[in-house]
């Protein structure tokens, strides 16, 4: 009866804790070296390396690697997947299997397995998949770019509390780009044309303006295009235009002036549909912090933060 009174009380006290260690903040750091987010991650207990990308949905794992790992692929409900400057690639419903970041487990993710390929020579190492809205659904993530760390947040407070000495602030509601639940800033600005951008830390760019939405009137006086360059998704490889902007470009307060060197992408755009994309090397110029708050459907940004 002893034995049995302290097992009872054992488990009393551990499931508390084990309820507080799940809901402590999450803070794990990030290589930033080719202006993208990659995560050290593991999955089924084997280290691989992921971005963390807004702009992917679901998530996606390298074929190969799913493979090797075994994880589930639904051959039979194999499509098309649409990579960015579109191009278009085999895509296999599956699963990213009991995914740990940091120590700490979150559990399976949907994802679709594709050929990394492209998306691995362009980084210039091995990336086994990108982390997109099936698994930031429904969490408080907040990147911060100077220190280079992403941390995740069991509650608004507890976010609040990281941004708390912050002197420059934006937020405006979380709104999805289509049905792809990218999020998608509406009152993004170059000059003084204001239109629709996707927010994307799956980018390295500063800002990719799509070529649909240089039919704007005004819009195509804003930039002075010269030369190309290649790209890279897991759709294959493309060509940008290389352009400069002669006006200044922001989101809010936060505003680059002008003579920035942006991209002009493939894909069509609009001011019904988006302008432009904007990247991590924007944000990171901001010197501050991203906080996507999918719980509430909020966007924060943060700059002039004391220590």
């Amino acid at each position: 009866m002893k034995r049995f009174a302290r097992a009872v009380l054992a488990a009393a006290l551990a499931t508390p804790l084990a309820a507080r260690a799940a809901d402590a903040p999450l803070s794990v750091p990030f290589d930033f070296s080719r202006h993208v987010i990659g995560l050290d991650v593991t999955v089924k207990g084997h280290k691989l390396f992921m971005l963390l990308d807004t702009g992917v949905n679901p998530s996606t794992i390298d074929l190969a690697r799913a493979g090797e790992l075994g994880m589930p692929l639904d051959r039979k409900a194999a499509g098309v997947g649409n990579g960015e400057g579109g191009g278009r690639a085999e895509a296999i419903p599956s699963a990213i299997k009991t995914l740990a970041i940091g120590g700490r487990g979150f559990g399976d993710i949907d994802a679709l397995a594709v050929d990394m390929t492209a998306v691995s020579s362009g980084y210039g190492r091995k990336v086994d998949g990108a982390l997109g809205y099936s698994f930031l659904k429904g969490k408080i993530v907040l990147i911060d770019y100077p220190a280079k760390t992403v941390s995740f947040f069991s509650s608004g407070s507890a976010a609040a509390a990281r941004t708390a000495t912050c002197r420059r602030h934006y937020t405006t509601a979380f709104v999805s780009f289509g049905d792809a639940e990218f999020p998608l800033m509406r009152d993004f600005h170059i000059g003084a044309i204001k239109g629709p951008a996707t927010l994307d830390t799956g980018s390295s760019r500063l800002i990719g303006i799509y070529r649909g939405a240089l039919n704007v009137t005004g819009l195509a006086q804003t930039v002075k295009i010269a030369g190309q360059e290649k790209g890279a998704s897991f759709g294959g490889s493309y060509t940008t235009g290389n352009a400069t902007l002669t006006v200044p470009a922001g989101i809010g307060p936060f505003e680059l002036p002008a003579g920035q060197a942006v991209s002009i992408m493939p894909d069509e755009g609009s001011m019904q549909t988006r302008i432009a994309n904007i990247g991590n090397q924007f944000l990171a110029s901001m010197n501050g912090k991203l906080l996507l708050d999918y719980a509430v459907g909020r966007i924060a940004l943060f700059a002039d933060c004391g220590r």
